[in-house]
């Protein structure tokens, strides 16, 4: 058999009861994180202009685009819903020690998972899981064969993030052998995926990404089902993904079938610990960590030097944006940013990153007082705070800020962070309504109809 084929079928045998408790965990907490950040995403600026593309386009009323309420077809409701999980730059991330970076896949595989779930009907909650269990499992086995993806301009949460949405279609659907094959060669047609606006351009496009991989997912599954053919050797073909994107960049494909159904790549996936892009977490956590000890004033801070890696010259450049963000987007990817409203408020928080903190003075008078020192050979970050008096604080190296796999969040830590991104969703809800969805999510084992829960969040 290819690799492909091996995938396949590990996908297309795999129960419930094979699964791993721990796995199995993890694919719960994706589906509670997601769907918290898709309803606070949904209130984010942009968001309406996308819910009302979805709405206009027409259709048949298939799934249901979270926090709106709108019913448009499936592929529609996961692209709305897929970039509304990456708004608010809250996600899940995968981390593995050979990785350079980290990258998301609960904002793919889950809106694709609901989308398909209300088109399907009658979708429990343990077919939920395993399908969510297992295309984690096999899209961090895509994101892992690539460990310097994050070098090459091709972000991997983007670039696979069309695969892991088709095998949830695959696994839904019910799509035969060939169908799947055929459904993951159509999403290997539509895939895409790049650093331009994290690097240059803070723009909705970024999280437009996410949308598109989750429209094209389900699409390409759609399409097979009704006997639409793709490529069969879409990873490892001589212009298969591997050969022809990464061209001339290291790969690892042996990770792709490594320990198959006996090592689940999802317990390598954690949940942010703060709401922004993942570089800025181990300086947050040096900041956060070095202030529980001492906590100088703002008006005592002479200048704060923080110690990087290299590859964070995204979220320090250009330095005039960098300390000035345009926008939430541009908030979300500052490295000056994030730690200037650290020093300020001693915490970190969603509001933080919106448009209403841009011009709070504090934030940007601390912002600019921010430099960064990158070292091509250096891991993790630490920060050093010069204060007026002559005195400078340093904080410990951080390599697995909270929210890293080893440094994991609890269950009433993402509940309590579902609760903060909700009260953001472009309306009201009712609050028994929200706590009946979070109540659901975590006895999903026994809900008989999983559309039940996302209907409660709009």
């Amino acid at each position: 058999m290819t690799v492909e084929e091996q995938l396949i079928r590990y996908l297309r045998e795999t129960s419930f009861s094979d699964l791993p408790e721990d796995a199995v965990e993890i694919a719960r907490r994706e589906v509670l994180w997601t769907l918290g950040s898709c309803v606070g995403g949904a209130g984010a600026p942009g968001s309406e202009r996308i819910a009302a593309y979805a709405r206009d386009v027409g259709g048949r009323p298939e799934a249901t685009v979270m926090g709106f309420g709108y019913r448009v077809p499936a592929n529609m409701a996961g692209l709305a819903n897929g970039a509304f999980a990456k708004a608010l730059e809250y996600e899940d991330k995968v981390w593995f020690e050979h990785v350079e970076g980290a990258y998301a896949i609960a904002t793919a595989v889950v809106p694709a998972a609901f989308a398909l779930a209300e088109h399907v009907g009658g979708v429990d909650g343990k077919s939920l899981l395993r399908a969510l269990t297992l295309a984690t499992d096999v899209q961090a086995r895509l994101v892992a064969s690539v460990p310097r993806s994050v070098y090459s301009g091709w972000n991997s949460s983007y670039m696979f993030s069309s695969f892991g949405a088709t095998m949830i279609g695959g696994l839904l659907l019910g799509l035969t052998e060939e169908e799947f094959l055929n459904a993951m060669g159509l999403a290997y047609a539509q895939t895409a995926g790049n650093y331009q606006g994290h690097e240059e351009e803070g723009v909705l496009g970024i999280r437009m990404q996410m949308g598109f991989g989750v429209r094209n997912g389900v699409t390409s599954a759609q399409l097979a089902k009704l006997g639409v053919t793709g490529v069969k050797q879409f990873l490892t073909g001589r212009h298969g993904l591997y050969n022809l994107f990464y061209k001339g960049e290291p790969t690892e494909t042996d990770w792709l079938t490594k320990d198959l159904g006996r090592r689940f790549m999802g317990a390598r996936l954690g949940f942010k610990g703060y709401p922004c892009c993942a570089f800025l977490h181990p300086p947050l956590g040096a900041v956060l960590s070095l202030l529980s000890q001492e906590a100088p004033s703002i008006e005592a801070i002479e200048s704060v030097v923080v110690y990087a890696p290299a590859r964070y010259r995204r979220v320090v450049e250009p330095r005039e944006v960098r300390q000035n963000p345009r926008n939430e987007v541009d908030a979300q990817f500052s490295l000056p940013w994030a730690v200037a409203c650290a020093l300020a408020d001693r915490r970190i928080n969603i509001a933080h990153f919106k448009e209403v903190s841009l011009g709070d003075r504090r934030y940007l008078e601390l912002a600019r007082k921010v430099e960064v020192d990158m070292a091509p050979d250096r891991e993790g970050a630490s920060v050093e705070i010069k204060l007026k008096d002559g005195r400078s604080l340093r904080s410990e190296t951080v390599t697995k800020p909270k929210g890293h796999p080893d440094n994991p969040r609890s269950m009433g830590e993402i509940v309590d962070r579902y609760w903060d991104c909700v009260q953001y969703s472009p309306t009201p809800l009712p609050r028994e309504h929200l706590t009946l969805a979070k109540d659901l999510v975590l006895r999903l084992e026994d809900v008989p109809d999983v559309a039940r829960i996302v209907r409660l969040l709009c």
